[in-house]
């Protein structure tokens, strides 16, 4: 190992230790915070304290888990199909192992785990979307620095939420996602994909293909809004020639030259068979449950209904749950013989439907609304509105946003592949201009601003350099 490789490897050694250090001491903070400011539970057997409402049900639904239970959280309401079993089945071996009543500092550590995993992550996908070379390993030193010290990152892995683990899948889709791309010759423009011989090996094309579908299915049991991502990201892709041609003005016919339709057609075959087996399970149970086919969950009416209604104000407020719920046990919208989370969902998503309708400038207005609240630099919840909070949020925020979006100005033309990591941003934006919006969702979808910040700093560090030793400088 040369001097050099040997100065990085201990480097990225570091870095990770520092990393877990961070999220260490934030998730004491974090407990201690919360048991300080969230009322306890009246009787020491009882969950919590929790800060964020989704927590609450997550866990109970790990116990149930856990302990072959009836799947469903709410002992009044009985949501058995309004969380999909992806956080909770992470949640679940803390109860085979410190017993029904945990503490939920071991939650927290569960997150750290993931945090720093994620730290890791980020440097690999920078990796593998530039072309190798000491550069490259610059770019992805920093971007997991900054993914390591931002402190939006490290609070998110520490709040018993499913971000920390659905980043996770995310990452990993998105790695599997690129190489598969480019291994099929697909990505629509100069790549850092192998040589074509080793494109078209089908055993790595299979073996890429079903991780692929695998990993997407637990992406989307982690996040049910991820169901749509690879249509959405797919097409984007495939149609990014005409940017880029009109960019750079060349030619972009000989740019699928390489595509070969039997690689394509066993990668499309593997991936909808690991991603049916994955998440067939789940649809069968619901079936059985409901009579209906349900691939994710039944949130979709009630997410909907918190975007857009007459006191939407772009943030969440499901207080309306328990009125409709409540109207529909009286007067039912549907046969009475048809289950009640289905009658419930398909209320509120046509009232949602309904008042967007007749409401069509409110509607547009909301997600001029939502998309500022999302890629706000400071929050707008209240409960993060202490100027404190405020301003390290904002410092830590700004600069890599600004330096990110000049870091894909400068990639359009010197390497476009990497554009394909503002796909999540852009897709999370379009959905929450449509659900509520907070800061919240946008943390997940952020790591290519940190790739392409880093991009675009060594760059501008290389120019430079190049500036000051040439000779006519």
């Amino acid at each position: 190992m040369s001097r050099h490789a040997l100065k990085l490897s201990l480097a990225w050694v570091l870095l990770l230790l520092l990393a877990a250090l961070v999220r260490l001491g934030v998730a004491l903070y974090w407990e201690d915070y919360v048991h300080s400011h969230v009322p306890e539970p009246i009787a020491l057997d009882q969950d919590g304290p929790f800060f964020f409402g989704d927590s609450d049900s997550y866990w109970k639904l790990g116990r149930a888990l856990a302990f072959g239970r009836r799947y469903e959280f709410d002992s009044e309401r009985h949501w058995q199909i309004f969380r999909t079993p992806g956080y909770p089945a992470i949640l679940a071996p803390l109860f085979w192992i410190f017993g029904e009543y945990p503490s939920t500092l071991y939650a927290r550590l569960e997150g750290v785990a993931f945090g720093v995993l994620n730290v890791a992550l980020i440097g690999l996908l920078a990796l593998r979307m530039l072309p190798r070379g000491r550069a490259s390993h610059y770019v992805a030193y920093l971007a997991s620095a900054c993914a390591a010290f931002d402190p939006a990152m490290a609070l998110q892995c520490v709040c018993i939420l499913s971000e920390e683990p659905f980043l996770t899948f995310l990452l990993l889709q998105m790695l599997l996602f690129t190489r598969l791309l480019n291994r099929l010759a697909l990505l629509p423009y100069p790549s850092v994909a192998t040589d074509t011989k080793e494109r078209r090996q089908y055993g790595k094309i299979s073996r890429d293909a079903a991780l692929l579908g695998v990993v997407t299915a637990v992406t989307i049991y982690l996040r049910p809004s991820w169901y749509y991502f690879l249509t959405f990201a797919t097409p984007m892709i495939l149609l990014a020639p005409v940017l880029w041609r009109y960019v750079t003005k060349k030619s972009a016919t000989k740019l699928f030259a390489n595509i070969r339709l039997t690689p394509l057609i066993l990668a499309l075959g593997l991936f909808c068979l690991c991603y049916t087996i994955c998440l067939a399970p789940w649809a069968v149970r619901n079936y059985r449950l409901a009579g209906k086919f349900i691939p994710t969950s039944l949130q979709l009416g009630a997410s909907l209904y918190d975007g857009l209604n007459p006191t939407a104000n772009g943030a969440s407020d499901m207080s309306f749950v328990d009125v409709f719920r409540e109207e529909e046990r009286q007067f039912p919208s549907d046969d009475p013989n048809v289950h009640f989370e289905v009658r419930l969902d398909n209320r509120l998503k046509d009232a949602a439907v309904l008042w967007s309708l007749e409401h069509p400038l409110d509607v547009c207005k909301l997600a001029c609304v939502k998309i500022i609240r999302l890629w706000s630099p400071t929050p707008h919840d209240s409960a993060f509105s202490r100027p404190v909070l405020k301003a390290i949020l904002f410092l830590s925020y700004t600069p890599i946003m600004l330096m990110g979006l000049f870091g894909a100005f400068l990639a359009l033309k010197r390497n476009p592949t990497l554009l394909t990591l503002l796909l999540p941003a852009l897709y999370v934006t379009l959905l929450h201009s449509i659900f509520v919006a907070s800061i919240r969702y946008r943390v997940p979808v952020f790591f290519g601003f940190y790739i392409l910040a880093s991009y675009a700093l060594i760059v501008l560090t290389n120019t430079a350099w190049k500036r000051r030793c040439s000779p006519h400088a």
